[in-house]
Parts: structure tokens; C-alpha cells; sequence
């Protein structure tokens, strides 16, 4: 849903059925939205191709896209859809999980790893709009440390998810 939208039916009191009600937050923890955000699209069809235009244009929309939102959409990127399928899966087993199961995941200090969800230790009553949840990976080892990471953070039930 558009967030200026979002935002001037709460400032209208128009009740908004398809968002549950624990996702609405108190108008003074809005922002309001001058317009919609469209996520930078990445191409890497030439990229993975070899192709040195392609590639240069695909890294400046990459280096536009971190300065100036912090995210992009990839596309043509070669990864298997039963991969990806698989992905989103895990992933939403792991969000559905109760907030109080999710928090003690959460990131220790000086940590990269773990979860953590947006204000969700300020506002216990309310669900977060953004959460993530970081683990290690590193491509150049023949060690499972993603696997490594969710046997011993996660537990047994996530497994599979390594």
C-alpha cells in the first residue's frame, strides 16, 4: 500500500481493512511521503554474459542506487527459481515465528549477525514494518557456515534453512 496513502487515511480516520491493525502505528511515528519510491532495476543479463557495457552501466545504476535509497531490484540474475522458491520459504517460516521468538534472535552488540526489527523494542504492541535477519556467508571456503550459523543461533527446527 502507498504510505501517502496510508498516511492520509489515518489523518482522515478512514479505517483501513486490509492492514491489520497491529501494523498501525501512531501518527507521530509517520512520515509523510512526497511520492511513491521505485526500487532501481538492476539488469545482469550482459553482466553474466561478459559484456563490459552492460557491466559498467549495471555497477553505476549500483553505485546511484547505494547513495541515493540503499537498495535495488535485481533482475536476470541466473539464480534458480526452485532456489529462490526454497529461500522464501525458510524465510517465512522464520518471520511467522511469534515476536517474543523472533527478539531472542535478535543482534548482540558488535554483531552483524542476527535479527532485528524495526523500533520492535520500542513498541512491543505493534508489529514492525521492516525486519531482517543476517548470517555470514562467505563464498570462498568449503566450510557451511550459513548452516553453522543456524544450528547454533536458530536451533535444530532450522536446519533445513542453512
Amino acid at each position: 500500500m502507498d504510505s501517502g496513502i496510508l498516511l492520509s487515511a489515518l489523518n482522515h480516520n478512514i479505517e483501513l481493512p486490509k492492514v491489520p491493525t497491529n501494523f498501525i502505528w501512531p501518527k507521530e511515528y509517520l512520515v509523510e511521503a512526497h511520492e511513491e519510491l521505485q526500487a532501481p532495476m538492476v539488469d545482469l543479463n550482459g553482466f553474466l554474459k561478459g559484456d563490459d557495457n552492460a557491466t559498467n552501466y549495471a555497477s553505476k545504476i549500483i553505485g546511484q542506487a547505494c547513495l541515493n535509497h540503499g537498495f535495488f531490484q535485481v533482475i536476470n540474475h541466473g539464480v534458480d527459481s526452485y532456489l529462490i522458491k526454497e529461500a522464501y520459504d525458510h524465510m517465512d517460516t522464520f518471520f511467522k515465528l511469534p515476536i517474543q521468538k523472533k527478539v531472542s534472535f535478535s543482534k548482540k552488540p558488535g554483531s552483524l549477525w542476527g535479527y532485528s526489527g524495526a523500533h520492535v523494542d520500542r513498541f512491543s504492541s505493534k508489529l514492525p514494518w521492516k525486519e531482517t535477519l543476517s548470517f555470514p556467508y562467505y563464498d570462498n571456503t568449503s566450510e557451511s557456515v550459513v548452516t553453522n550459523y543456524f544450528n547454533s543461533t536458530l536451533g535444530e527446527d532450522f536446519v533445513q534453512a542453512g
